[in-house]
């Protein structure tokens, strides 16, 4: 890697908060290096890593929905609906970046509805009105959490999620695919579905004819365009995190040293298979996802629904050969998340050439000390700024040495004070 690589900014100066959560009102300014925010549960600690996550990516870790994240508290003032608003200040190597989120929450959302209303998002990039794929990507984050163990046994959506979230801050192409694959996958299954029911309701059976084919085609060179693009970096993203993964993982094991063992792999698993290099070419998955449509578009007609693409993707988490969902213990498990979240923020790096925030929400207090003594010391040699919460600072080993590596703040249920 180019020395460029290490000389490279990317930091939050200034984080204002105005009723985002428990927060009626928060200036708060930050340096690069490492950050403790050391407070009691539902302070508001995880609430000031999801407003610079939710600035960098437009989108709450762990919201249901946005409506959620207006303070409850808030009221709407000369007949404007309550509101809250995120702001951030982030330098970076050639110029300084304002972001600005204002999520709305509409005058009948406290009523009870049999539907919730979903609240309106604003974004601002540098003063200017944007959409919010237009922010995204401008500062780069990599979150570690407690609830990230979720992505080894959780649903197959949530990995889709990890890498959607992961490459959409990279590349905006990858971006841009996603939004169209999501339009067309949503018209097609709409289109299946309807089909369906009508051959439901009507008591039809029988071959398909070439009218209903040719009508489902028409979204196919889209969504094959679409996807074949998502599957190749998605292929490439597990290429990049693979080799970094290993080393990091033997190394959280305590097998130091700079050979990487091949225990642990990350393996992508697709919806229809390729031959050996196809993975690597653009338009050789396209022939083979086209292919694969065809093979499946009887079940399609039948079940009502898209049955290949990158929708029904997923990612595996191996060591020893064997899957972590299903053989893994809590401890095992938690090791090969932090190896994937530490290779993130590596891959991230080599992709744009500039170091990601790294926001780390409570992920010492279920290490021993030797794992969160090398947690610490890997994320402070591969970022510029490290904001981590905790509830105990006797985690981080020697208070006076703390001192001078960090700096210290005490979180209040919507107060942040400086030590």
């Amino acid at each position: 890697m180019s020395s460029l690589c290490y000389n490279r900014l990317m930091y939050c100066t200034q984080l204002h908060l105005k009723d985002f959560r428990n927060y009626s009102k928060l200036d708060l300014s930050l340096s690069p290096g490492l950050s403790v925010f050391q407070g009691e549960n539902a302070a508001g600690k995880t609430t000031l890593l999801e407003a610079i996550y939710m600035l960098a990516t437009t989108k709450s870790a762990r919201a249901g929905s946005d409506q959620e994240l207006v303070n409850l508290a808030a009221e709407p003032q000369f007949g404007v609906p309550a509101f809250a608003r995120l702001h951030a200040n982030v330098q970076r190597t050639d110029d300084e970046l304002e972001a600005e989120i204002v999520i709305t929450r509409d005058a009948s959302a406290g009523e009870e509805l049999e539907q919730p209303v979903p609240a309106r998002k604003r974004v601002k990039l540098n003063g200017s009105a944007k959409r919010a794929m237009d922010l995204i990507g401008k500062v780069n984050v990599v979150l570690f959490s407690p609830e990230d163990l979720d992505l080894i046994i959780g649903a197959p959506s949530l990995r889709r999620r990890y890498f959607d979230i992961t490459l959409s801050q990279v590349d905006h192409r990858y971006l841009r695919c996603l939004q169209d694959y999501s339009k067309v996958i949503a018209q097609r299954n709409g289109y299946l579905r309807q089909y369906r029911e009508k051959q439901k309701a009507q008591k039809l059976s029988g071959t398909l004819r070439q009218k209903e084919q040719l009508e489902l085609s028409i979204w196919d060179e889209e969504l094959v365009k679409a996807g074949s693009y998502i599957i190749k970096r998605r292929y490439e993203c597990v290429q990049g995190l693979n080799r970094r993964a290993a080393l990091l993982h033997s190394n959280l094991l305590g097998l130091l040293g700079d050979s990487i063992t091949p225990d642990f792999e990350l393996v992508y698993q697709t919806s229809f298979e390729f031959t050996e290099g196809v993975v690597e070419n653009e338009g050789q998955i396209a022939a083979a996802f086209t292919a694969q449509l065809e093979k499946v578009r009887v079940q399609e007609f039948a079940r009502g629904v898209s049955l290949a693409g990158p929708h029904r993707d997923d990612l595996s988490f191996l060591y020893e050969g064997k899957n972590l969902a299903v053989f893994g213990s809590r401890g095992q498990q938690r090791t090969a998340v932090l190896a994937l979240k530490l290779a993130e923020a590596g891959w991230m790096e080599q992709q744009t050439d500039e170091r990601p925030i790294l926001l780390l929400d409570d992920i010492l207090s279920e290490l021993d000390a030797g794992r969160r003594q090398y947690v610490l010391d890997t994320v402070l040699a591969i970022s510029q700024q490290v904001l981590i919460t905790t509830t105990d600072l006797s985690l981080f080993g020697d208070a006076e040495r703390l001192k001078k590596i960090a700096q210290l703040y005490k979180v209040e249920i919507g107060r942040v004070v400086r030590l």
